[in-house]
């Protein structure tokens, strides 16, 4: 089994907090559930992204939340008013929340499920796959949901406020006690794909939705594979640094501030045996 986790704050600052929490529960919570040790990988990720959001509404993890608050807070240079749109009143789990995709591999299987608009590509045989798809409030389905749960879509975003429809924490927009958690106007459901692992699969790239900005997946394969040949003995950690830096804005302005936005990114290399 290998898994790997990335959880991002939707902002800057604000979510930070429950992408922590979420990193650090949702392995455990994985390897817990009953469903996983039947084998029955799909239910379990879905029960155990949901649970993340059970247990933020717990007066344990809204602790848990405002202890990683003010360690975060104590290590900043930041004062608590520049945390992100109302300081102290926004440090629990109500007023943040976190993009999730996460990849786990079993029985030569690729699984992977997404909450937000952070994304997951496969690099194979030179060509890029997708292996998720962005949740934004403009997609029909979650148009329809985010309605249904009593919400409007305004330029982009939910209620004029998030632009993505689907996240773990975010607890004031899960309130209605009448609809699932699925059917929540924000969902913190994740979509599960499903793919077996060819020996043309080269390597995954994850990444928040601030590495997306300036080049399309295809490029972002390509600029890896360029980088491995170029210089084998690397890392790909090397790889990951030398392409974020590359897609920092030269300008804010000539690129209409693409470039500009904070980047998370984690790679994964296949090893295939030898023939």
């Amino acid at each position: 089994m290998a898994m790997a986790v990335l959880c991002h704050n939707k902002y800057h600052e604000i979510g930070r907090e429950v992408a922590a929490y979420a990193s650090k529960h949702i392995p455990q919570e994985l390897l817990k559930n009953p469903e996983y040790a039947a084998g029955n990988y799909e239910k379990a990720l879905t029960q155990t992204f949901l649970k993340i959001d059970a247990m933020l509404d717990t007066e344990g993890g809204k602790q848990e939340i405002l202890e990683l608050y003010k360690e975060t807070n104590a290590a900043s240079m930041e004062t608590p008013s520049k945390r992100g749109f109302g300081g102290l009143t926004e440090e629990g789990p109500d007023m943040k929340g976190c993009t999730s995709i996460v990849i786990l591999v079993k029985n030569k299987t690729l699984y992977v499920a997404n909450a937000g608009d952070s994304r997951a590509i496969l690099a194979k045989g030179g060509k890029v796959q997708e292996l998720s798809f962005d949740h934004k409030p403009d997609n029909e389905k979650e148009k329809a949901r985010i309605a249904k749960a009593g919400g409007s879509v305004i330029e982009g975003r939910v209620d004029g406020n998030l632009n993505l429809s689907r996240a773990l924490g975010d607890l004031r927009y899960k309130k209605d006690k009448t609809l699932k958690a699925e059917e929540q106007m924000i969902s913190g459901e994740p979509e599960i794909y499903k793919y077996p692992i060819g020996s043309d699969f080269d390597f995954i790239v994850i990444g928040c939705d601030g590495v997306y900005e300036t080049k399309t997946n295809q490029e972002i394969v390509e600029f890896f594979y360029k980088e491995m040949k170029e210089n084998p003995s690397n890392s790909l950690r090397v790889a990951i640094e030398k392409y974020l830096d590359s897609n920092l804005s030269p300008d804010y302005i000539k690129t209409e501030g693409a470039g500009c936005d904070n980047m998370t990114c984690i790679a994964i290399k296949f090893k295939h045996p030898k023939p």
